[in-house]
């Protein structure tokens, strides 16, 4: 059988809308509008057929957790090249970040949406991937497990200069998503993912929202011995990142 594989990335659990913040209060928005301001909660014309969620239960949650901590790790420690990191974070979930990004799921477009905040993150950070397939019988867990690896790969061509200063502008390859996952500002992290079909082609398409976003001319992590700066103590199970109870300011250092 022919089999044919399409994978795309950019960087940039349904809930009770009524739980969370007004999405259109102007003020949660610096650039255009918010994802979930008035959004429909149905799924988009471009979902093809058959769209539908990808359950977020707690198998989902805790392998997109466990896949980024793990490679977090890596980088805290100081493999790949790149320094340690003095504090970075355990990522742990979030119910309204995974809320808000099931707002660009269910549109089934590959694009960043302008504006993902929430009250408590007002720089929210966004990756995005795609992958469409014939031939294979890929499955949803798979293919996040995927897409979470080849963010970070792009750690490859990402210059080790960068971990100081964020650049205004990049030319090269892609590594926004790399320089997301590793952000020490953010510690929570809430997922959507959708599947669906045109004609023979399967699709799925993820969005992860993370509490912090890469801020230009800010570091993306402090340098610094190991875990040297958590406040509570280092995770015994990703050696290098903070324990899950660290919570950092998900803020920008010039305010």
């Amino acid at each position: 059988m022919a089999s044919h594989v399409i994978v795309k990335f950019i960087t940039a659990a349904i809930l009770i809308g009524s739980c969370y913040a007004n999405y259109c209060d102007q003020s949660l928005c610096r650039r255009g509008p918010h994802v979930a301001c008035n959004a429909p909660t149905q799924f988009g014309s471009a979902c093809g057929q058959e769209p539908k969620f990808v359950k977020m239960d707690a198998r989902m949650k805790n392998l997109l957790l466990k896949k980024h901590n793990e490679l977090r790790a890596e980088i805290a420690c100081g493999k790949h090249g790149f320094p340690q990191a003095a504090r970075m974070p355990t990522l742990v979930w979030d119910d309204e970040l995974a809320h808000i990004a099931s707002f660009n799921a269910r549109k089934c477009i590959f694009a960043h949406d302008k504006c993902r905040n929430t009250r408590e993150f007002k720089f929210a950070g966004q990756n995005l991937a795609i992958t469409a397939f014939a031939g294979y019988n890929f499955q949803a867990a798979d293919r996040a497990e995927n897409f979470t690896q080849e963010w970070f790969n792009e750690h490859k061509d990402c210059p080790k200069s960068y971990v100081d200063s964020y650049p205004m502008s990049h030319s090269g390859p892609q590594i926004g998503h790399f320089t997301q996952m590793v952000n020490d500002r953010a510690w929570k992290m809430g997922c959507s993912m959708v599947h669906y079909k045109n004609g023979r082609v399967i699709k799925y398409y993820l969005v992860c929202n993370y509490s912090m976003t890469n801020m230009i001319e800010e570091p993306i992590y402090t340098r610094g011995s190991a875990g040297s700066k958590c406040q509570t103590g280092q995770n015994p199970q990703y050696r290098g990142l903070c324990s899950p109870r660290e919570k950092v300011r998900s803020e920008s250092y010039r305010g």
